[in-house]
């Protein structure tokens, strides 16, 4: 991607947790509750889980690094929770399903559902296998929706509960060396939307929200990959995607796992089932109202045509 091509925002963007969601205003917002985090052994995972203590819940953290988890678990447990954790690959539907019910047995039911796993290897299409390709598919996306799967039924049940998927900017631009993470992370955006819809039909929304998010740019090891010296010689150009683009990420994981935990308490229910930046002022955006949000068709994904060519049903 090279950032030249994209507009910036004329609004700053927060790039450090500020008002409603620093660690003061986030004590005891969930408290009590039982929160699960996949992906959460380090990086973005670590810093949500660690947040969402601190906000008073119990934590399930899901992965398959076990040292990583052992650490993330001793930062968490300094909040005063309960903390388990467990080893599973996320796309192993039989085996994930297995540590949801053992969950449920270790710390009761589950309130807060946070699908952070993700991965992208950062090849052309041509350098990777499909197996390699459909891999990331069924990390980013897959196990998103097996994880949805198990929970949107309890939740409806209990007519309470809600699902952070973490998206990115991915989901809403073109980039080379991405198909399989860009593909995942729109669709990810794609089914919260819909998800979101069908819940509202049955009058849920107030008490189950769903939410696609971007967690900013944070130089986490996924994104610290540089590329090939190969690629570079075939593709020159690619070098400002190799620097500019590496300076994009300059967000620290806090400012998303202190989102996620506002989210998941409830505290912005005007941005169910939509896609959108966590660096943006929270209470600005929800402000702006529900309603008009809708009708101007914004955060949500959408392509545009030539004047006068309407996206007809």
């Amino acid at each position: 991607m090279d950032p030249a091509k994209f507009p910036k925002s004329a609004v700053p963007l927060n790039h450090a947790q500020y008002g409603p969601i620093t660690d003061e205003n986030l004590k005891g917002i969930n408290q009590g509750k039982v929160a699960l985090v996949t992906g959460g052994a380090r990086g973005i995972g670590r810093a949500i889980s660690i947040k969402l203590a601190i906000s008073g819940a119990n934590i399930a953290i899901l992965d398959r690094l076990e040292s990583e988890l052992s650490e993330t678990k001793r930062l968490a447990e300094e909040h005063g929770v309960k903390v388990k954790t467990y080893v599973v690959d996320v796309t192993d539907i039989e085996a994930l399903r297995g540590v949801l019910k053992q969950v449920e047995s270790d710390l009761g039911e589950i309130d807060i559902l946070v699908n952070n796993a993700g991965v992208s290897p950062g090849k052309p299409q041509w350098m990777e296998s499909f197996e390699d390709f459909w891999r990331t598919i069924e990390i980013n996306f897959k196990s998103t929706m097996a994880t949805s799967w198990y929970m949107l039924p309890k939740f409806r049940e209990r007519k309470r509960g809600v699902i952070v998927n973490i998206a990115s900017r991915a989901a809403t631009v073109d980039f080379p060396f991405a198909v399989g993470y860009n593909s995942s992370k729109a669709a990810v955006a794609r089914a919260t939307f819909t998800l979101q819809e069908e819940v509202e039909l049955d009058g849920l929304g107030d008490g189950v929200q769903l939410y696609a998010l971007h967690p900013g740019g944070v130089p986490t090891t996924m994104s610290k990959k540089e590329i090939r010296e190969e690629l570079l010689q075939k593709y020159p150009s690619m070098t400002q995607h190799g620097t500019d683009f590496q300076a994009l990420f300059k967000d620290p994981p806090e400012l998303c796992g202190a989102t996620v935990t506002y989210l998941a308490a409830g505290k912005a229910k005007e941005l169910r089932g939509m896609y959108w930046d966590c660096r943006q002022d929270i209470e600005k955006v929800k402000a702006y109202g529900r309603e008009k949000l809708q009708n101007e068709g914004k955060y949500t994904l959408k392509v545009e045509f030539l004047e006068g060519y309407e996206n007809e049903p």
